[in-house]
């Protein structure tokens, strides 16, 4: 009788910063998970992308560590692990853990550093540099992505597949809490339908299609019957009433804002609605992994392609995408709004 040697206790690393970043990992940390001890991983990844409360509802995650190095320049912050010392604390404290394999999804060679100085014996990662490989040594490693488009969702997917995790890229999909969905259901009761959510936040102004486009928007579909949700964070929150604002009175009941810090909140939300458009932002990507068909926006960014829920309306620049085009695109798409918006 052969006897299966124990799965090793597993720690991943995300070096990405935004949400939408993280989401697109999803599917690949369940994989890790699936072949780890207890089925579950820890997960080391950057404050910005709120990984405790967007995996809230995965059994796969035993605990989030922060390492807080170099945040966005937007927060206006030193991170806590800048120093060098705290990163040597840092891979003093993933000792302690007794972790037995690492996951970098990531080719930064100061993981495989602090994976190394952890005394972490198998130690797996993208491999994008000799630096990197001479301080790993779980092949095989993968090429940085040559393609068009965002590299962050191609990366991990070639790494996960040449590591026989996966054997084709897999589409995100994103857990919500029970809770969250309930009270969802109670922000949104008696919403008239069809709801469109509009991901109104961005990370990069340059992503920004505009308060005033959307409040163009936002009046346009609720004169057809329809109502949107204004989808963001604390951060939106003046923008999100300044679209309100702009509707005419006696349609305003139709445009909701929920500007709120829950991400599972959010998601929650999202699954209430049958359409998403908006900026190139985590919201976006939230609502397609939420099983939401969406349209992006995309003047300043690539278009995302990673889902076939995710469709996108692109030009030069935001300024050139008219509200006119993202009706009659939404139209093209079959959108679920009234006949009348038809053309």
């Amino acid at each position: 009788m052969v006897i299966a040697a124990p799965l090793p206790r597993t720690v991943v690393v995300i070096h990405r910063t935004g949400i939408g970043d993280l989401i697109w990992h999803i599917p690949y940390l369940r994989a890790i998970a699936a072949a780890s001890a207890d089925g579950a991983v820890s997960l080391i990844a950057r404050p910005s992308c709120r990984a405790a409360d967007v995996l809230a509802a995965e059994r796969c995650i035993a605990e989030v560590i922060e390492f807080d190095r170099k945040p966005r320049k937007g927060e206006g912050r030193s991170g806590r692990h800048d120093p060098l010392g705290a990163q040597l604390r840092f891979a003093r404290g993933l000792r302690e853990r007794g972790f037995e394999r690492i996951y970098i999804l990531s080719g930064r060679i100061r993981y495989a550093a602090l994976a190394l100085l952890a005394g972490i014996p198998q130690r797996a990662g993208f491999g994008f540099s000799p630096g990197e490989r001479l301080l790993l040594n779980r092949p095989p490693y993968i090429r940085p992505h040559r393609g068009t488009g965002n590299w962050v969702y191609p990366e991990v997917s070639a790494f996960c597949i040449a590591h026989g995790l996966v054997d084709a890229p897999v589409v995100p999909r994103m857990a919500v809490r029970p809770e969250a969905l309930a009270a969802a259901a109670q922000d949104l009761a008696g919403v008239p339908g069809p709801l469109y959510a509009f991901s109104i936040g961005t990370s990069a102004p340059r992503n920004n299609w505009g308060g005033e486009r959307f409040a163009v928007l936002a009046q346009a579909l609720a004169e057809r019957g329809c109502s949107v949700l204004l989808l963001g964070g604390p951060a939106e929150r003046d923008a999100a009433a300044a679209i309100v604002a702009a509707v005419a009175p006696a349609l305003r009941a139709r445009v909701i804002a929920a500007t709120q810090p829950s991400v599972q909140h959010s998601a929650a939300l999202l699954r209430h609605c049958q359409f998403c458009v908006g900026n190139d932002t985590s919201a976006l990507n939230m609502a397609v992994a939420n099983g939401v068909p969406t349209l992006g926006l995309f003047g300043a960014s690539p278009p995302l392609t990673h889902d076939p829920l995710m469709r996108a309306l692109q030009a030069q620049g935001m300024a050139a995408i008219s509200v006119e085009a993202v009706l009659a695109r939404l139209a093209e798409l079959q959108a679920p709004m009234p006949a009348g918006l038809q053309r």
